[in-house]
């Protein structure tokens, strides 16, 4: 008997791969599924970090979501601030008017009214301008000036500019823009939701009215 007998003579050994074997073909299925998850990937990360409230005088030309004034939505507002002394924006919402009026002292009576207006600009950054539209007295024309922009801005392209006297002052593009305003498919209140997370005071415990209350 041969010792380098290993009882394999008569059994054929496994075919060495090849680099053709190995070689990945393209799949163009598999390509335009991962397109589609990279846009609906690229538009949920968007939607998560770049929606927050701003004014609109911070870009160059904006068009406001809706057909007109009364389609936005208005809610109790007021401008606290945090620790490190920046000015935050909250949304006051409560159905019992005692636990209103305790909010508002404790907030040194600054809660008013805000209109909430989601706007897109032209290179596409969607935010929410925040604004306090209620001015009283002497200061009634520059609120209004609020309300004034904001229509013109759901018609057309806008340009909004602060001037000390006459409040919020809006001009169209001087050779104008024809493209459309690109707005998410989020809806309003998924945008609400998403802007003021953590900054809706519904009770006199919200950290923020207890921090400024101390």
């Amino acid at each position: 008997m041969n010792n380098n007998d290993t009882g394999t003579d008569n059994q054929e050994l496994p075919k060495a791969e090849t680099v053709q074997d190995k070689k990945i073909k393209f799949n163009f299925d598999l390509a335009q599924k991962t397109s589609q998850q990279s846009l609906e990937l690229e538009d949920s990360e968007a939607s998560g970090h770049e929606i927050y409230e701003e004014s609109p005088s911070q870009h160059k030309f904006i068009r406001f979501r809706g057909a007109n004034w009364n389609e936005l939505l208005k809610v109790h507002g007021v401008k606290l601030q945090d620790p490190d002394g920046d000015d935050v924006k909250y949304i006051v919402q409560t159905n019992d008017p005692k636990t209103f009026n305790k909010i508002n002292m404790m907030c040194d009576w600054k809660v008013k009214e805000y209109v909430i207006a989601p706007y897109v600009s032209d290179t596409g950054a969607e935010r929410i301008w925040f604004a306090n539209y209620k001015w009283s007295g002497k200061s009634a024309k520059k609120g209004n000036s609020v309300r004034q922009c904001i229509e013109q801005g759901q018609q057309n392209w806008i340009r909004i500019n602060w001037e000390a006297k006459r409040g919020f002052v809006a001009r169209q593009p001087g050779v104008g823009l024809s493209k459309e305003p690109q707005f998410s498919k989020i809806d309003n209140e998924g945008l609400i939701e998403l802007c003021f997370e953590e900054r809706i005071i519904t009770d006199a415990n919200h950290e923020a009215v207890k921090e400024n209350w101390s």
